[in-house]
């Protein structure tokens, strides 16, 4: 669509010209085309010199115009009639709508109708009020083109008629031009696309290095040429599916995404780096040994530690094989580096738990403390035997207390280190921590039995906790525990960014929420440890 257009758009001005100059002096009126704002389009036809260079030439005159314009050029389905207010001559306005849109207004006029003339006495006032000398003002006024009544509506009837037909003339332009534009754009919108098509046919439109067919294209092309030897690289982003189960797949495009980038950046201009599936890449290296393959595997995965782009920084496993000459099959050797790959995947994945990892992270950042958790651990296991809880049970609550908050890593810094209270939308934020840690504690055999308590590590006694608010003994006993000695070393441990409790405050809160946020018979519980195993001084 064309939105905005004007009246010298949709017409050639020299033509429009043409024909207002040839309509004025075959009917002996003035006439000019307007924009709806008063702006001449056209110039002035056959104006008379009364008007011209007498009456426009004042101030009052030149404003009395100004303002009967205005009047005539306002839109109408029928011409607008008129006196001037400086000399009583009549003036009428015809508009010119296109697609209803009014664009224009043809002005026609400075003439006196005969039999409705002023009197000299009259003229000579205005003269006097236009500060015009009175015999110069008289005399010019003589030579105004005079019309009968009838006559002028004549005029007015034949340039409403060409007002119309310019109308439709217009509307037709408009349409055309419409077309046009849509032709245009159709024809831009197709070019974007070939370029996109014809871009992404070559380039993995998630991470930018090349796709799987031009990797390959390019494999075989250096092959060709004989650039050997060519170092042969298989890589596998770990935890992929791990992440998009944990976070959603959006951030494991992020990571992909952040992947492909580092990929780019640690390579040379000759390295040729493609995407051969969801989360494999290939590499290849034309004119070197293994050495500089391993060196290029190492920089990528150093630069994965180091970056603070993701959540959890990416690993990828790595196997490269060298093909010498063309002499080797390129595709065993492909075959050889992803077998080699795999094996590597496979060792890293045994020995790896990503809660661990993610542990590590949040301690780096200072989400968490590592002293803090210890020694919440230790109280933790100092009231479980106070308590009488057997050893499964203990360990059981141990461990919880070690991964229950991996899941702030899916947390805004800012929402976790802000100071004073969090907004609605900061808590919302903050209280997704539990899902996420019951998510990751899931991955792993030895986690799977702690991710229940992860999950409700924050459903209070009264019902009005988080994820599910459940209430009372809903909750699982171990979540309880874990809620109400974790709560408590948070508050009375010695911390930088937040001020601690004095241990005698702390428990007094511990008595005030007792039956509120925590289990008031573990809390009374707990209470008579402290007064037994960690008495106030």
């Amino acid at each position: 669509m064309i939105d905005k257009y004007e009246f010298q758009d949709l017409f050639d001005l020299d033509e429009v010209q043409h024909l207002t100059d040839a309509i004025s002096m075959a009917l002996e009126v003035g006439i000019v085309i307007v924009s709806p704002d008063g702006l001449p389009i056209t110039k002035p036809s056959n104006f008379c010199d009364f008007c011209k260079n007498l009456i426009r030439k004042t101030e009052i005159g030149s404003k009395n115009c100004e303002y009967s314009d205005s009047i005539l050029g306002r839109k109408s389905d029928k011409p607008v009639v008129s006196r001037c207010l400086s000399a009583g001559l009549v003036d009428a306005g015809v508009s010119i709508v296109i697609n209803g849109k009014h664009l224009a207004s043809w002005m026609i006029g400075q003439v006196i109708l005969e039999g409705e003339e002023m009197s000299e006495l009259e003229q000579r006032e205005r003269a006097k009020l236009l500060g015009i000398e009175e015999e110069i003002f008289m005399e010019s006024l003589k030579k105004v083109p005079r019309k009968s009544k009838e006559q002028f509506e004549r005029i007015l009837e034949m340039i409403h008629v060409l007002a119309m037909q310019l109308s439709q003339l217009g509307l037709k332009n408009y349409v055309q031009k419409e077309e046009l534009a849509y032709r245009i754009q159709l024809e831009e919108d197709l070019r974007r696309e070939k370029a996109h098509l014809e871009y992404y046919s070559k380039y993995d439109e998630l991470t930018g290095v090349f796709s799987r067919s031009y990797f390959e294209e390019k494999l075989d092309e250096i092959c060709q040429k004989g650039e050997y030897p060519i170092a042969i690289i298989s890589g596998d982003m770990n935890n992929l599916k791990m992440m998009n189960d944990v976070f959603g797949h959006q951030y494991g495009d992020y990571m992909l995404e952040n992947l492909g980038e580092i990929l780019r950046k640690e390579a040379k201009p000759s390295y040729i780096i493609g995407r051969c599936g969801g989360d494999e890449f290939g590499i290849a290296i034309p004119f070197v040994a293994k050495e500089e393959a391993e060196d290029y595997c190492n920089r990528v995965n150093k630069a994965c530690q180091n970056t603070k782009e993701c959540m959890v920084p990416p690993t990828v496993a790595f196997g490269y094989q060298v093909m010498e000459s063309a002499y080797e099959e390129v595709r065993k050797v492909m075959k050889t580096a992803d077998e080699i790959m795999y094996k590597a995947k496979m060792q890293k994945k045994q020995g790896q738990n990503i809660n661990s990892e993610i542990l590590e992270v949040l301690f780096y950042r200072n989400y968490l403390s590592r002293e803090q958790i210890k020694e919440s651990v230790e109280r933790i296991e100092r009231f479980a035997k106070y308590a009488n809880l057997d050893e499964h049970e203990i360990e059981i609550l141990k461990f919880s207390a070690q991964i229950q908050d991996v899941g702030l890593i899916a947390v805004p810094e800012a929402v976790v280190k802000k100071q004073g209270l969090r907004t609605p939308e900061e808590k919302a934020e903050m209280e997704k921590h539990t899902e996420i840690g019951y998510r990751l504690a899931k991955m792993y055999e030895e986690s799977f039995p702690v991710a229940k308590i992860i999950l409700q590590s924050h459903e209070c006694w009264h019902g009005l906790g988080y994820p599910n608010h459940l209430k009372g003994n809903e909750i699982l006993y171990e979540a309880r525990f874990l809620y109400l000695v974790t709560a408590y070393s948070y508050w009375v441990y010695p911390k930088t960014n937040h001020v601690s409790l004095e241990p005698k405050i702390a428990r007094e809160r511990l008595k005030e929420q007792a039956g509120k946020q925590f289990d008031p018979v573990l809390t009374e519980q707990f209470l008579e440890y402290l007064e037994k195993q960690e008495p106030v001084e």
